[in-house]
């Protein structure tokens, strides 16, 4: 499944993305809930990279390079606030 291709789960994904979105906790925890098994997981996984990598291209105006600065700028962000376990 390329990550660029729009299929069934993106619409799951992005109804995931708006749910938090508008800060609706309700909807993504159903939203999870109704793809808990392991291989519906991994396609609506698949399918939020899919998007989430669509939408920062199109903020960043197509630039892949400024989105992977993007990118590293809020992984190098959550660093921060990571426990020592995790890093």
């Amino acid at each position: 499944m390329p990550l660029m291709e729009p299929d069934a789960e993106t619409g799951v994904a992005a109804a995931l993305i708006r749910a938090g979105l508008v800060d609706d906790i309700d909807a993504g925890v159903l939203i999870i809930g109704q793809n808990a098994a392991a291989e519906e997981m991994t396609a609506l996984v698949v399918a939020l990279t899919g998007l989430n990598v669509r939408t920062l291209l199109a903020s960043c105006g197509g630039d892949v390079g400024q989105a992977v600065r993007v990118i590293d700028q809020w992984i190098a962000r959550s660093a921060l606030h990571a426990p020592e376990s995790a890093l």
